[in-house]
């Protein structure tokens, strides 16, 4: 088989006497809803930003969890804009065949890669990315574990100082320092895990490539999945059970509109799990089932939908927590014309969101009930 390349952008093509096996494939589909996806992230990153930065005195610790978790679905947003651009720039918009089969899905072979591209901007875009969904996954289990323990436990201490300073440490220290261990295995690599980003790459070892993949992204993405879920369910079944609140079983600690955090473990489920599919079926089956049309029909859905998921998080998580915030949705339309410490009268869900000022009112009807 022989393969011809020219460093023409978007001129890359092979041509053969044997038709070569497919088994991923990256058309202009994958790269407009990855590009879309990670565009509509980061407005949405930034919207989070802004509520919480120019709507004084309104969120509660939970809240500023969500803005760190925001900060890693920022990064991933932007690096896999990044990798969109460069695949574009190197490739094309062309269809872009490859072979996932014998551990062969490495596109390091100098024979296979174009000469214009960009290997350095692909290792530190990976770089980036997977350090950040990493820490993405720890930080959405941090937050439920926040809720369960200030609901189920009614206790406080993982809003201490101290836990927040363990949170940052474990968050941001274990995913750099997981990946700064791999340097030499990232790159670009289509099939095992990735879309039109560059992610962790093959080698032809698939034992190794498995291994990394758990050490750095499946290995901490499942259990986040299990834990987050036990959290969130458990939470649930408790308020429906007691026929109470959020806000009351949590002693003012959290709101009214905090419920949504409820649905953060089906957004991530519902965004992130195809990628791991797809990364099980093409790492664990064996190459005549890969060659199966109703398994690449199915990896080829999958890829689809992983292209959109894996940069959608930041937005999905802005239309949970400021579109479809009552009191975060009224201060962004009506900020020029409700004060911020809007009277209880007017709207239950317009009420401060700060346990100093919910205190401050209850001190103040105390007083008018005594006199």
């Amino acid at each position: 088989m022989d393969y011809k390349t020219n460093t023409t952008p978007g001129d890359f093509f092979m041509i053969s006497d044997k038709a070569k096996p497919v088994t991923s494939r990256i058309a202009t589909p994958e790269i407009v809803l990855t590009g879309t996806s990670s565009v509509l992230s980061i407005i949405g990153a930034f919207i989070i930003f802004a509520t919480y930065r120019f709507v004084p005195k309104q969120y509660n610790f939970t809240r500023k969890l969500l803005v760190y978790l925001t900060i890693a679905d920022f990064i991933t947003a932007v690096g896999n804009l990044v990798g969109v651009s460069r695949y574009v720039y190197v490739y094309g918009a062309n269809t872009h065949d490859q072979d996932c089969t014998n551990g062969t899905g490495s596109t390091d072979d100098k024979d296979y890669i174009p000469d214009n591209s960009l290997q350095d901007l692909c290792r530190i875009q990976s770089f980036f990315t997977t350090a950040s969904n990493l820490s993405s996954f720890l930080w959405t289990f941090v937050i439920a574990l926040h809720i369960w323990a200030t609901v189920i436990l009614k206790i406080t201490v993982t809003s201490r100082r101290i836990a927040h300073v363990i949170y940052h440490v474990l968050c941001w220290g274990i995913p750099i320092v997981i990946v700064s261990t791999m340097v030499s295995h990232l790159g670009e690599d289509y099939c095992y895990g990735t879309g039109v980003w560059c992610g962790l790459k093959s080698n032809g070892d698939m034992t190794e490539l498995r291994r990394l993949m758990f050490l750095a992204d499946v290995g901490w993405q499942l259990p986040s999945y299990v834990i987050s879920c036990f959290f969130y369910m458990h939470i649930i079944f408790y308020l429906f059970l007691h026929k109470r609140s959020l806000q009351d079983e949590s002693q003012d600690q959290l709101r009214k509109e905090d419920r949504n955090y409820l649905l953060v473990w089906f957004v991530l489920y519902a965004l992130k799990l195809w990628g791991v599919i797809r990364f099980f079926l093409t790492a664990y089956l064996t190459d005549d089932m890969l060659q199966l049309p109703i398994t690449k029909i199915w990896l080829e859905v999958l890829l689809i939908v992983q292209s959109y998921g894996a940069s959608g998080q930041a937005f999905w998580n802005c239309v949970l927590f400021c579109f479809c915030d009552a009191t975060v949705r009224c201060k962004m339309w009506r900020c020029n014309k409700v004060p911020v410490q809007a009277e209880a009268a007017e709207a239950s869900e317009n009420m401060p969101l700060l346990l100093e000022l919910h205190d401050n009112h209850r001190k103040d009807m105390t007083k008018q009930y005594i006199i």
